[in-house]
């Protein structure tokens, strides 16, 4: 709903309200004439009409805020409306619940009438320069959220041609869709809607074609980083087995063992592109590696083994 029909159905609300709550108190307490009762709807009437003066200041400060002028006279009326309750609020403070309750009614009756004034100058629909204000912002909103996810977009087919990926059809993409976004932002300062709402979807289709090469793209490096892991595994693994065969290490050998059975449940995973599980059996086969190398060094110590014969483990990446 637009922001002045919602102002109008607030006017309209607090009218309804004041009129009804008003007539049903003020008849309930013709009913009743004993002194607590007059009490008790005095209290009542003089907490609605706060509670009424409260609704019509915020109809004032919603106008105020859309640059509305609020009608001098509803202002008059709101005025005599706030005297009437200080001198009904005196009424009740000296225990004159009737004449208290009259000028309650009265003030009731004059914010009502200040309510039924603001209502006639609101407009009943948006100006041709708010819709087409409205309409340019919710554009402008889209072009610079598609901004943004192409900057995010060229930063991942940058790093993509950097590792050797043939990034020229992305790199086209991207720039028909800048084009596309620069031909909605001129259509939109000429007022021409319509023609950038279709820029603006066709440059939405563009980008989520390009998302989901990029998605594709990044599983790939991913596969290609865990297969350059396990083949340097197999290289530290061949080397450390080596030392543990020299020296006759059973410990060690064990574990060896364990590490490639893992290593090659790693690379079968992979092969199904089994991302989760091959990382599982990469961490576990690691694991292993570690206990055979932990093996190795008291006898590495003594016997003054290199580095480069018991290589360092890597993390899995």
């Amino acid at each position: 709903m637009h922001s002045k029909h919602a102002l109008k159905w607030l006017a309209i609300l607090t009218l309804i309200a004041i009129t009804l709550s008003a007539g049903i108190l003020s008849s309930t307490t013709t009913a009743t004439q004993g002194a607590t009762d007059l009490k008790e709807k005095a209290d009542s009437l003089f907490i609605l009409l706060e509670k009424a003066n409260v609704t019509v200041t915020e109809v004032f400060r919603q106008l105020e805020a859309k640059d509305i002028a609020v009608p001098q006279t509803s202002l008059e009326q709101r005025e005599q409306a706030l005297i009437l309750a200080d001198e009904a609020k005196s009424l009740i403070q000296a225990g004159n619940y009737s004449e208290a309750e009259s000028k309650i009614i009265q003030a009731l009756q004059k914010l009502k009438e200040a309510l039924s004034i603001v209502y006639t100058t609101i407009p009943e629909q948006p100006t041709e320069t708010e819709l087409a204000l409205e309409r340019a912002t919710q554009l402008k909103s889209s072009i610079n959220r598609y901004s943004e996810q192409l900057q995010r977009i060229e930063n991942l087919t940058r790093f993509a041609a950097a590792v050797g990926y043939n990034t020229t059809t992305l790199e086209t993409q991207i720039q028909t869709i800048k084009a596309l976004l620069d031909r909605a932002a001129g259509n939109i300062a000429q007022k021409r809607f319509e023609a950038a709402s279709v820029n603006l979807a066709e440059a939405k289709v563009l980008i989520e074609k390009l998302v989901n090469t990029l998605i594709s793209i990044a599983a790939n490096l991913k596969i290609q980083r865990l297969q350059t892991y396990i083949a340097q595994t197999e290289v530290r693994l061949a080397a450390i087995k080596e030392t543990a065969i020299s020296l006759s290490n059973i410990a060690s050998l064990t574990a060896l063992n364990n590490a490639e059975t893992r290593l090659n449940n790693a690379k079968e995973y992979l092969e199904k592109q089994q991302i989760n599980e091959t990382l599982s059996e990469l961490a576990n086969s690691r694991a292993s590696e570690e206990e055979a190398v932990a093996c190795l060094k008291p006898v590495t110590s003594s016997s003054n083994l290199t580095s480069s014969r018991t290589p360092s483990v890597v993390q899995v990446p």
